[in-house]
C-alpha cells in the first residue's frame, strides 16, 4: 500500500457530527453582544427575517440552489441581516460567525476521529479539511 501525502476531510458529518441547526438559538447568541438594537428585535424576528432573505436569494433551498450562481460567504450576509435590523454587534465578522455557529449548531467529534488523526499524524501524513459552508473557516474549528 503507498502511503498517501495528505487526507482531506469534509467537517460536517465527517470530522462531526452536527445533530441539529438552529438558527434562533445563534441568532440569540450573537445578539448578547449587540451594543445597538434601535427597534429591539427579538432573536425569533431576526432569524425570521433571515430565513426570509436566504429564501428569496435561494441560499438553502436544494431545488432552487442550481438557479443562482454565486455563493454569499456568511459574514457578508450576516453584516447585511444585522445592519438591516437597525442592530450593531461589538465583534469582529469572524467572531460573529464562530458564535452563532457554535450555538446554532453544536456538533460533536465523530466516533474514533481524535484516535484516527493522531494515528495521521504520527504517520506524517498531512491533513485539510475542506466544505462547502460558508462560514469562516475559524467558525467551524
Amino acid at each position: 500500500m503507498i502511503k498517501p501525502k495528505m487526507i482531506l476531510f469534509d467537517y460536517g458529518q465527517t470530522l462531526v457530527n452536527e445533530v441539529s441547526f438552529d438558527g434562533v438559538k445563534g441568532t440569540e447568541a450573537v445578539l448578547k453582544y449587540a451594543v445597538k438594537n434601535k427597534y429591539n428585535k427579538t432573536a425569533e424576528e431576526v432569524q425570521n427575517y433571515a430565513n426570509q432573505l436566504n429564501k428569496e436569494i435561494g441560499r438553502f433551498d436544494p431545488e432552487k440552489r442550481h438557479l443562482f450562481q454565486y455563493e454569499i460567504p456568511n459574514y457578508m450576509f450576516t453584516r447585511y441581516l444585522y445592519e438591516s435590523q437597525g442592530i450593531e454587534i461589538d465583534l469582529s465578522p469572524e467572531e460573529i460567525d464562530s458564535i452563532f455557529w457554535d450555538a446554532a449548531a453544536p456538533a460533536i467529534p465523530t466516533n474514533g476521529i481524535d484516535e484516527f488523526l493522531t494515528f495521521l499524524k504520527h504517520q506524517d501524513i498531512r491533513t485539510a479539511v475542506i466544505s462547502n459552508i460558508s462560514y469562516s473557516g475559524n467558525a467551524v474549528i
